[in-house]
C-alpha cells in the first residue's frame, strides 16, 4: 500500500505536477472545506487522499477516476493543452470556464470586439485581463481543435463514458460508426441504443466541463505574465528536496526541514481579488527532523505588498503570517520525521493586479535553545 510518505517523495521530484486536491477544487468536485477535513484526517489515517474524499460522500468514486486518469497531464503545458483540445471551445468560453474572467468582462470584451473590429483575444489582452503568454497558450489550444493529430479525445463524452465504466469500449465504437452515418449527437446515439440512460448522460457532460475546467485552468497558471504585467518577485520558496535550514545547538541537537513540495508562484485571478484572497489548500509539504528536546521554532518571511497576510494551516493552530512575519513554537515529538501538509490563505491588497506572482513566503526551522 502506498503510503503518504511515499507520495509525497514522490511529487516532491515533479514539482510542477499539479496536487490532487487542487485539481479536485479548480474542477469544483469538493469544497475548501471538504479537503481541509480530509487533509486532517490524512494526517491520521495516512490512506489516500482521493480514497478519504470517497468515504467522506463528498466525492463520486466516477470523479475521483476520471480525474486522477487526467491528473498527470496537468503537469505541462503542452500536454495540458493536448489534453483539453479534443473539446471544440470559443476564446471567451474558453477563459470562463478557466475561471480567468467574469461573464460580465466578457461581455464588455465582445461590446469592444464589435466596435473596433479587433480579435478578442486582442481585446483581452489590451484590457489586461490575459497576459500575451496566456494569450498564445489559449491561440495553440485552439489550433489544435482543428489538427486531429495533436487534439486528444480523452475529454470527448464518449471517452469520459468510457474512462468512468458507464459503457465499454465496444459501444462507443458501435455509436461513433452510427453517429458517421446519422450524424447525431453522440449522446443522442448512445441513448437511442439504449447505452446510457439519460441521468448519466447529464452526469458525464457534467464531468466534463469539470475536466475541462480543470485542464484550462492548468495551462493558464504556467507561466509568468509578461513584463508589464508580471509581479516583481519578492522571495521565493525553497525547492523541492532542499533544505530550507538545518540548525545545530550545543549538544549536537539537530533541528532540519526538508521541503519535499512546494509551490514556486502564485496565480491571482479577478475572482481572487472580487473575494479579497486565494485558497491554495495543498501549497508545501515539509519532513521535519528534530532532537532538540526543547523543540523547534517554524519560522515565516519574506511577506511585502501586494499581500495583506497569510494564514497557514496544518500546525495544531493556525499562524497568520503578516509583513513582520510568523512563526509558530513546536514541541519535541521523537526523533523520527515529522511530516506536515500546509495550506495558505493569502490575503490580497486592494491596489493586487491579476498575475502570476513569486511564492511570497520563505519557511525556516530553528531550535528552541534553553536559557
Amino acid at each position: 500500500m502506498t503510503t503518504l510518505y511515499d507520495k509525497m517523495q514522490d511529487e516532491g521530484c515533479r514539482v510542477l505536477r499539479r496536487p490532487l486536491g487542487q485539481i479536485l477544487l479548480d474542477g469544483e468536485f469538493i469544497t475548501p472545506e471538504d479537503l481541509q477535513n480530509a487533509l486532517h484526517e490524512q494526517r491520521h489515517t495516512n490512506e489516500l487522499l482521493g480514497d478519504i474524499l470517497v468515504r467522506m460522500g463528498v466525492l463520486d468514486p466516477h470523479d475521483l477516476r476520471a480525474v486522477l486518469s487526467i491528473s498527470g497531464d496537468l503537469s505541462s503545458p503542452d500536454q495540458a493543452v493536448q489534453l483539453a483540445a479534443g473539446v471544440r471551445r470559443l476564446m471567451g468560453e474558453l477563459l470562463l470556464l478557466g475561471k480567468r474572467i467574469t461573464a460580465q468582462q466578457l461581455d464588455e470584451a465582445l461590446e469592444i470586439q464589435h466596435q473596433t473590429g479587433e480579435t478578442l483575444g486582442d481585446v483581452f489582452l489590451r484590457l489586461g485581463l490575459i497576459s500575451d503568454k496566456e494569450l498564445r497558450a489559449l491561440l495553440k489550444f485552439q489550433r489544435y481543435q482543428t489538427d486531429r493529430e495533436k487534439a486528444s479525445n480523452r475529454l470527448r463524452l464518449g471517452e469520459i463514458m468510457v474512462m468512468t465504466n458507464q459503457i465499454t469500449r465496444s459501444q462507443l465504437e458501435h455509436a461513433l460508426a452510427k453517429q458517421q452515418r446519422t450524424r447525431q449527437n453522440i449522446g443522442d446515439v448512445l441513448i437511442g441504443a439504449g447505452f446510457l440512460r439519460p441521468e448519466q448522460l447529464s452526469q458525464g457532460v457534467r464531468l466534463q466541463k469539470k475536466l475541462l475546467t480543470c485542464a484550462l485552468i492548468a495551462i493558464l497558471s504556467f507561466g509568468p505574465l509578461s513584463a508589464t504585467q508580471s509581479a516583481e518577485p519578492v522571495s521565493t520558496a525553497p525547492r523541492s528536496g532542499e533544505s530550507a535550514m538545518t540548525a545545530m545547538s550545543a549538544g549536537e541537537t539537530l533541528s532540519a526541514l526538508k521541503v519535499l513540495f512546494h509551490h514556486s508562484d502564485l496565480v491571482v485571478t479577478y475572482a481572487d481579488i472580487l473575494k479579497g484572497y486565494v485558497d491554495v489548500p495543498v501549497a508545501a509539504r515539509l519532513e521535519i527532523q528534530n532532537t532538540n528536546l526543547s523543540g523547534y521554532m517554524v519560522i515565516f518571511h519574506g511577506l511585502t505588498t501586494p499581500f495583506n497576510k497569510v494564514i497557514v494551516k496544518g500546525f495544531d493552530k493556525d499562524i497568520v503570517v503578516d509583513t513582520y512575519g510568523g512563526s509558530v513554537i513546536q514541541p519535541y515529538h521523537g526523533r523520527d520525521p515529522l511530516l506536515l501538509e500546509l495550506s495558505y490563505r493569502v490575503v490580497l491588497s486592494k491596489k493586487i493586479r491579476p498575475g502570476t506572482y513569486a511564492w511570497p513566503l520563505t519557511i525556516a526551522i530553528s531550535p528552541i535553545i534553553p536559557v
